[in-house]
């Protein structure tokens, strides 16, 4: 029951970020999209610095530092922060 709800997930997650490339937004961070289904903000919080992209047809995760031309986690807006 575990694995099956853990391929939903990740399913679900892979679906997110395909929607989000679809309309150009590559820069989809695994915290972001952890909070979006739920995820406390303390384990989610982790995951912050890591962007998710889609390999083939897995998803993968790569630390921001490792992408050419990314800012500092610390110029990103709180996590709390509404954006309009």
């Amino acid at each position: 029951m575990f694995d099956e709800a853990m391929d939903k997930v990740q399913e679900i997650m892979f679906e997110i970020v395909s929607l989000l490339n679809s309309f150009g937004i590559t820069d989809v961070r695994a915290g972001a999209v952890m909070r979006l289904l739920g995820t406390s903000d303390e384990e989610a919080a982790p995951f912050d610095d890591k962007v998710m992209y889609i390999n083939g047809d897995v998803l993968d995760l790569i630390e921001v530092d490792e992408i050419a031309g990314e800012h500092p986690i610390d110029d990103l807006p709180d996590p709390g922060t509404t954006l309009h």
